[in-house]
Parts: structure tokens; sequence; C-alpha cells
């Protein structure tokens, strides 16, 4: 009698619901260590398939065709930022070098607090090994940009083969289907294809908002007279990524360079002008584009990017809110609208 009960238990929808969601989460843990990989190949393979759905509606063009219409576009602008910018960057970079100096000298108390600083704790008879660390450090920094460069490469490359392969994939998971177990395979997508769903809506809201706000930042710093203003555009378009608390983060640099290059006056303006471009999109620009989407409380969003960045690092503060909406989603707690168009032709 026991046996029959759990049986009757154990195939029931929603068991083979959370027995597939905790198989997964422990995958999760398992590969753990390839996770930014797995994210990265979630994100591409995501507006891989998106970007050749839209330019196969409005083209006419195969579906390859407008894969590979897509992933080169991609690839191209990149290619055309990074040699548009990187002298730019480069000029504008020394630039700023040369701002804070004369911002130094114009207010020496910032020095005099930096050498008091230096005395206090006995920093100079500490360069030597600073020097070593910096090396040290340097080695391992780009030791660790070479490793996510490749990794993002790579996922580019599965993202494209995965995209390219689509339907033959989706007639290869259909055959799961037909096995011992096909409540618990058919839920395994089911929650596979949410995530991704949610995780690349998400993802595209949070790069139309990053894009805004950056335009609007980069015009207010000519505006103020901020030194180097396509450096700290792209300082605010790295941290806008954050969802909501991006534009607050870059608050404090943005604020001590205005102070050592323009005085009070400049660092009180830019003050109110970042605080008043975060308002905007906390409180429209956010709620606005997201209203079909998460639409979850500013209070749950900051403390989700808190906790999910102790867990998970820095990308906690990118994954964090779409991970809490899919759980959410899960739940039956807030159901993710539009989630039904995930990946179904």
């Amino acid at each position: 009698m026991m046996f029959e009960t759990l049986s009757k238990w154990w195939w029931t929808d929603k068991t083979q619901k959370y027995a597939a969601l905790i198989v997964l989460i422990l995958v999760a843990f398992l590969i753990r260590h390839s996770l930014s990989l797995v994210l990265f190949a979630t994100i591409f393979g995501y507006l891989g398939v998106s970007g050749g759905r839209t330019i196969h509606k409005y083209t006419r063009l195969p579906y390859i065709a407008a894969v590979i219409s897509f992933f080169v576009t991609l690839i191209a602008v990149f290619a055309l930022i990074v040699s548009l910018i990187a002298p730019m960057f480069y000029k504008q970079g020394l630039y700023l070098y040369d701002a804070i100096v004369k911002g130094l000298v114009k207010y020496p108390q910032i020095e005099q607090l930096a050498s008091s600083y230096m005395s206090k704790f006995n920093i100079t008879g500490k360069v030597g090994d600073l020097v070593q660390t910096i090396l040290r450090g340097s080695l391992s920094t780009l030791s660790e940009i070479f490793h996510a460069t490749s990794e993002v490469v790579l996922a580019l490359f599965l993202a494209f083969i995965f995209a390219m392969t689509f339907k033959s994939i989706r007639r290869f998971g259909n055959q799961f289907l037909s096995s011992d177990f096909p409540g618990f395979f058919k839920h395994s997508y089911l929650l596979l294809s949410k995530f991704a769903y949610i995780l690349g809506q998400i993802f595209e809201v949070q790069i139309v908002i990053d894009v805004f706000n950056t335009t609007i930042m980069l015009i207010g710093f000519m505006i103020i007279g901020m030194p180097s203003p396509v450096v700290l555009g792209m300082l605010v378009f790295i941290l806008g990524l954050v969802p909501v608390a991006g534009v607050l983060i870059s608050m404090v640099p943005l604020t001590i360079l205005a102070f050592s290059t323009g005085g009070l006056v400049m660092a009180v303006e830019v003050l109110l002008f970042v605080l008043l471009v975060h308002t905007f999109e906390a409180y429209f620009l956010h709620p606005k584009l997201m209203a079909s989407r998460s639409e979850l409380p500013i209070f749950v969003t900051f403390t989700t990017l808190i906790f999910m960045e102790t867990f998970l690092g820095a990308w906690g503060l990118i994954v964090g809110v779409p991970l809490v909406s899919f759980f959410l989603d899960v739940l039956g707690v807030h159901r993710f609208s539009g989630q039904t168009e995930t990946f179904e032709d």
C-alpha cells in the first residue's frame, strides 16, 4: 500500500517537475567551475536563435543564412567599435591621467592627505613589495583576461553551432520524451528553456537600458566638462550591465574624479546628474521595459544583487535577477510573461 502511494506520488506531474529542478541544480553545482562558459553560451545562443528568426522573418532569408548573417554582423559591429574606440580610449586615458595630476596640484590637500596616510602606514618602506605584488598581479590579470577571452570565443562558437543546428537539436531532444522517464525529461527541457528565455529577455532589456543610460551620461559629461567622456562612458556601460544598481555604483569613481578635476561644484553637478539618471532608470525606464517581464520590486532587486554577488561573484550581479525571476516563476509566485515563446517554432 505504501509502495503504491509512493509510486503515485513519484509519477505525479509536480513531483517530476521538482525532481528535474533538483537534478539540474546538482548538475549546475558539479560544473560550477565552467559556469561562465555555460552562461556566455546560453546568452549568445539565445541571441543567435532570436536574431536569426528575426532576420528570417523580415528578409525571408533561409534560417541558416539568417543565423550566419546575425553572427557575422555581431562580430563586425564589435570589431568596428573596438577599432574606433581603442585609439580614442588610449588618448583620453592619457588625458584622464593628466587631469588627475592637475587636480592634485590644484587641490594640494588631497596630496597632503595621501602623504599622511603613506607616512602613517609606512607605505614608502613597502614600495618594493608593492611593486612585486603589482607585477605578479599584472601577470595574473593578463592570464585571467586571456582565459576570459578564450571563454567568450568558445561560447560564441558553441552558440553559433547551437543556433545553426537548433532544429536538429530539438528533434534529438524529442527522443527523450519516449524514454522510460518522459515526465522528467519533459520538465528538464521546459525548465532549461524557461531559464534561457528569462535570462535572454532580461539581458536584452538591460542592454537597451544600458545603451540609453550611457548615451545620456556621455552627453551629460560633455556638458558638465568632465575629462575623457568616452572613457567614462565605457565605465558607465560596463557597470550598467548590473540592473538598477549599476548607475549608482558608477557614482563613486565619477564623483571623486569630478572633485579632483573641477572641485566641489563639479562633484555636486555629477552627483545630482547621476542621481537624476538613476531615478529615471529605476522608476520609469526599468519598470516600463520590464513591465511584461520580471518587474521585481526595487528592494527585491537590490537584495538579490547583494546576496547573489556574495554567492556567485561578478556573475551574480548579472544573472542574479534572472535567477530569482526563474525560481519565482517555477514556484508559481510570479509568472514571467511571454515564456511560452521559449525556443518554440
